[in-house]
């Protein structure tokens, strides 16, 4: 069993092995974010406890969105990129009248 800090059952690991990526992300989760690395916050995001089967499997629609957001942003790079060269080059064209 995993307990927060109140004394609550956080998770209920069953059997006598535990795998330790489990334990480790079941402390993070009961410890309110106060205990473990920036990649096991991460992890958890991606990650959530299935208590039928007493283990983290992936959370399909957070990979989902973090994996659209990354896109997203590259997108704006690169349409950023883009804008701002074409409007440099706008400003060292003299303009002609014809």
């Amino acid at each position: 069993m995993v307990l927060t800090p109140q004394g609550k059952i956080a998770r209920y690991y069953y059997g006598i092995q535990y795998p330790s990526r489990d334990l480790r992300l079941g402390l993070v989760e009961a410890s309110e974010g106060k205990i473990g690395s920036p990649v096991d916050h991460v992890l958890l995001l991606c990650l959530h406890y299935d208590p039928a089967t007493g283990k983290y499997t992936p959370e399909i629609m957070n990979i989902v969105r973090l994996t659209g957001a990354g896109t997203l942003a590259i997108l704006a790079i690169i349409v950023g990129r883009a804008w701002y060269r074409d409007r440099r080059k706008r400003r060292m064209i003299p303009a002609t009248n014809g």
